[in-house]
């Protein structure tokens, strides 16, 4: 199954990417829960999906959850989406959808063409995906809007080529600090992260490893405030893609901000700059065999 959102991303970067984050066919969701957090947090995802099309369209959306290989069976949901409908997805992790209470993960969501033909690689069946991750009754309060989590676009994710920046990170009396990364590559994939101080010192240096098609999360292991991480690759296949994120919660209240990850060639640490050869591009990404687990729902 992941073999055909591989492909439909390759489609995309062969396309290229000077459109930006304009509208595409298939989105990372670098982070989900249904979980229990620190300090009576109680952590839930939302999805949204808009269709902008005068069709129907086939979705798929599939689960990565989190610390482990998903080169095997993945939790997967095919649905539809009638022509300009918002189709909300309350709780993507509940009982309503991947059933997965006290877990974490990130999700590919992808057009199916399978199940329809996209007319074109100029004109393929692009769609919003969008999704906000709240905790309920932070301090016993009555919840708050969450953070919001768009859908990063899959082809212009972190690779080889670009660093990747998370500013205003924060872990100390008032904040605490979560970086991730979700990967679709079919191998394992070493990202260094360096932690600046405001004024540009690199205070703290960490190696993650991640699974193939992977999501890890931890908490930012030294106190900072309004700080930046810088992410790489420094190990993994010539055809890695990955995605950095970082969010910083509010210790008071659980409120909480998604930062997502601003690639660029430019790198601050000397060490990333012989670390990160350059490379050509494949031609194609390799992949493993799926049989994944098959869940029909239109969840709502």
């Amino acid at each position: 199954m992941i073999r055909r959102f591989l492909a439909l991303t390759l489609a995309l970067a062969a396309a290229g990417t000077a459109a930006g984050r304009e509208l595409t066919s298939s989105y990372v969701i670098t982070a989900v829960a249904n979980t229990p957090g620190l300090d009576g947090t109680d952590w839930h995802s939302d999805v949204t999906i808009y269709n902008p099309h005068a069709f129907e369209l086939p979705i798929v959306m599939q689960l990565l959850p989190s610390n482990r290989n998903n080169t095997g069976a993945v939790p997967t949901v095919e649905l539809s989406v009638l022509p300009y409908e918002t189709l909300n997805l309350w709780d993507i992790l509940g009982p309503d959808g991947f059933a997965a209470r006290g877990s974490t993960g990130a999700l590919l969501v992808y057009a199916d063409d399978q199940r329809i033909t996209c007319p074109s690689l100029e004109s393929l069946c692009d769609f919003v995906v969008f999704a906000r991750t709240y905790t309920l009754n932070p301090r016993q309060g009555g919840g708050e809007f969450g953070q919001a989590v768009p859908g990063f676009p899959a082809n212009l994710g972190m690779d080889w080529t670009v660093m990747g920046y998370l500013p205003q990170v924060s872990d100390d009396g008032d904040f605490r600090t979560n970086v991730g990364v979700a990967s679709i590559t079919p191998g394992w994939v070493k990202v260094r992260t360096d932690l600046q101080d405001p004024d540009g010192n690199i205070i703290d240096r960490r190696d993650h490893m991640i699974p193939p098609y992977g999501h890890v999360q931890w908490r930012l292991e030294q106190g900072v405030t309004g700080g930046t991480v810088a992410a790489y690759i420094v190990e993994a296949p010539d055809d890695a893609i990955v995605y950095p994120y970082a969010s910083t919660v509010n210790w008071q209240t659980g409120d909480a901000v998604n930062i997502e990850s601003h690639l660029t060639a430019v790198g601050i640490s000397a060490q990333s700059s012989t670390m990160r050869a350059p490379r050509q591009k494949p031609g194609r990404l390799p992949v493993p065999s799926f049989s994944p687990e098959r869940l029909r729902t239109r969840a709502r």
